[in-house]
């Protein structure tokens, strides 16, 4: 979890440290390109279908069974799909892209030909970078994920660096921009691809297309639930960049970009407890795994409300500060801090959805997600059309909040009865007034104050701090709190 967790916190402080220069050498439109970028990236992997997952469940299964020139079988026929599906994205953006820069992007100031262009070379990034979750998703399952991470590190780090550099003492220009990601992209293919090849050895393998048939089953069922999980967290961003300007989504961006530090928490937290859940199903200790549901829920709640509260109320400190910009702090704060609250309550989701998963119910995630896109598709149009880019974050934490109430209700019906109205009541809501109230009153001092940003990030600060003290006081003796960590890593306790 560590390891991941590095990774998380890296990715999202390069993106934040880097966002000003790229605003100062390129402009907003253009920084409106990359968050379009950014979401068609995100949009796109439904074509995975689901097979890095199964390529990681297969090869984390050969291990164990001593089949891995199988799984370097499978490697091998994968690649060849990945290698078509590239090529497929590559061509379907090229030949699209006069449409998307004619049509689609909303662009006030840069030229129709440099958009077009961009769109272009976004397509060829985002074939050279296809293949990396299939290589990540091999070295997970080969348990490696220290070696994918720290690829990750190094190789993002040196795409920032370079990226810069280059705008401050080269072209300023989208296209360069796009360019030298590309180049990065590629390479961190290479290097992910020697090393999963070398982890698993067998490079004789032979192809075997007929090999699919067998993990299909699987891989549908996980690629369903990733499609649905994905649209429902782009749509508001693929609607968006069709009707505001590039400007206003670059700033709905800005505020997208300020709330992914939430994943710092959330995506940590899933890849260690979702195994761990898997466990304990499997050896029916129900009594523990009940404990560790409650337990660690309340722990991670505490945590992810206080951040999430943070930037609700102090989002407008900490743009000013970070781009020196009032307008443009104005315009973020209100729509980050509904994207906040969404993504707080969405991130809450993950125990239901990693005990459905651990409990072989995919199909009910699949079910849950399936219902939320009927509702989100019409309520995002609705307010993004009457309210903009507000409406699209608006949108957000509406069908989030739906997501707790339903989600819960059918994970408490369907998967475990301790994971019902209960686990809810108990420790969701009790970790998020714990936190909210300190901020709440933070915030209030620094507006009757009238202080400065760097005073009210301050007083944020020290208010979180508060409100995850209060959320574990409340929460857990001493002696508990040590038993929970443990069990969350994995570690024996007596208890168990």
């Amino acid at each position: 979890m560590a390891v991941a967790m590095a990774n998380s916190v890296v990715l999202v402080l390069i993106n934040l440290i880097a966002l000003p220069f790229y605003l100062r050498f390129l402009g907003m439109e253009a920084y409106g390109l990359i968050g379009f970028y950014a979401t068609l990236q995100t949009v796109l992997q439904v074509l995975d279908v689901g097979l890095a997952p199964t390529l990681s469940r297969e090869i984390a299964h050969g291990a164990e069974t001593g089949q891995q020139r199988r799984s370097a079988s499978l490697l091998r026929t994968l690649e060849v799909v990945y290698v078509a599906v590239a090529i497929v994205i590559a061509v379907f953006v090229l030949l699209t892209a006069p449409w998307i820069g004619d049509y689609w992007l909303q662009a006030k100031t840069l030229p129709t030909e440099t958009v077009t262009q961009a769109v272009m070379l976004m397509g060829i990034n985002l074939a050279c970078r296809w293949p990396i979750s299939l290589y990540h998703g091999g070295l997970i399952g080969a348990h490696r994920l220290a070696h994918s991470s720290a690829t990750s590190i190094v190789i993002n780090v040196c795409a920032a660096v370079t990226t810069i550099a280059v705008l401050a003492w080269g072209m300023r220009s989208i296209q360069v921009f796009f360019v030298v990601q590309a180049v990065f992209g590629l390479l961190q293919v290479i290097v992910l691809r020697v090393l999963v090849r070398r982890v698993l050895g067998e490079r004789d393998a032979p192809y075997d297309f007929g090999d699919l048939k067998r993990v299909w089953h699987f891989s549908a069922w996980a690629g369903g639930v990733a499609i649905a999980g994905l649209l429902l967290s782009q749509f508001d961003k693929v609607v968006l960049s069709r009707i505001v300007s590039l400007e206003s989504f670059a700033h709905y961006m800005l505020a997208t970009l300020l709330v992914s530090g939430l994943q710092i928490l959330t995506r940590p937290a899933f890849n260690t407890l979702y195994p761990k859940f898997s466990a304990l199903i499997a050896r029916g200790d129900t009594a523990s795994l009940e404990y560790l549901y409650d337990s660690a829920t309340k722990l991670f709640a505490t945590a992810l409300f206080a951040l999430a509260f943070g930037v609700v109320f102090q989002t407008k400190p900490l743009v000013m500060l970070w781009l020196g910009n009032a307008k443009v702090a104005e315009d973020v704060a209100p729509v980050a801090a509904w994207l906040a609250i969404g993504s707080a309550l969405n991130g809450v989701m993950y125990f239901p959805y990693s005990l459905q998963l651990a409990a072989g119910q995919p199909k009910l995630a699949f079910a849950t997600a399936a219902g939320l896109l009927v509702v989100i598709i019409p309520a995002v149009l609705l307010l993004a059309m009457r309210f903009g880019i507000l409406g699209g974050a608006l949108g957000w934490a509406l069908v989030n909040l739906l997501y707790v109430v339903a989600g819960t209700w059918l994970t408490g019906r369907k998967v475990m009865v301790f994971a019902g109205w209960s686990w809810l009541q108990r420790n969701v809501t009790v970790p998020a007034l714990a936190t909210f109230i300190p901020a709440l009153i933070g915030a209030w001092i620094c507006s009757m104050l009238a202080v400065g940003p760097w005073t009210a990030l301050g007083t944020g600060s020290i208010a979180a701090l508060i409100g995850i003290a209060l959320g574990v006081a409340g929460s857990f003796a001493p002696s508990e709190f040590r038993r929970v960590v443990a069990m969350a890593f994995g570690r024996p306790t007596s208890a168990q």
